[in-house]
């Protein structure tokens, strides 16, 4: 049974519905801008999430997020450094599908640990999309990682592999 109020499950409801339709228009049009504005609402997902993140660990955590994308030079990318261990980056990326060329967000997760080997991360299914969850999921997988790192634990590539696709 929930104890969260009956208002806020429904005020929850209706934003993750407004969120999907926002996201779903840019995540289907492969087109450079199409995809930069989908690229600049993940930053601003992020940025919000990074506050969380910060007002919990305070100053027991280094949290760096990158200055929002810039369209300049077709080299759209932001990245969140934890700790100076662990790097999620996001970037646009041209690449052909179906044949023809198109504009994709990629997303990553590396432990310097590891050598920097990076691993793909962000939604699965093949129509799947970008949600605030999804992106807060990725920055729980980085602190998880740096919580296992603090105990001694191994953080490597695989760790994150398996975080960051469930």
């Amino acid at each position: 049974m929930s104890l969260e109020p009956f208002a806020d499950r429904v005020r929850a409801l209706r934003d993750s519905w407004m969120e999907r339709r926002e996201v779903k228009a840019l995540a289907g049009t492969h087109d450079f801008d199409s995809q930069f504005q989908l690229l600049s609402t993940l930053y601003s997902w992020t940025a919000r999430a990074a506050v969380d993140v910060s007002e919990v660990y305070g100053r027991d955590l280094e949290l760096r997020l990158s200055p929002p994308p810039s369209p300049l030079g077709r080299d759209a990318a932001f990245s969140v450094v934890v700790a100076d261990a662990f790097v999620l980056s996001f970037r646009l990326t041209e690449r052909q599908r179906l044949g023809t060329a198109g504009w994709f967000v990629s997303v990553s997760i590396a432990s310097t640990g590891t050598g920097g080997n990076a691993v793909m991360a962000g939604p699965e299914r093949r129509y799947g999309q970008w949600t605030h969850g999804r992106i807060e999921d990725l920055l729980l997988t980085m602190l998880g990682a740096y919580e296992r790192s603090l105990s001694g634990e191994s953080a490597n590539g695989f760790e994150l592999r398996a975080r960051a696709r469930g």
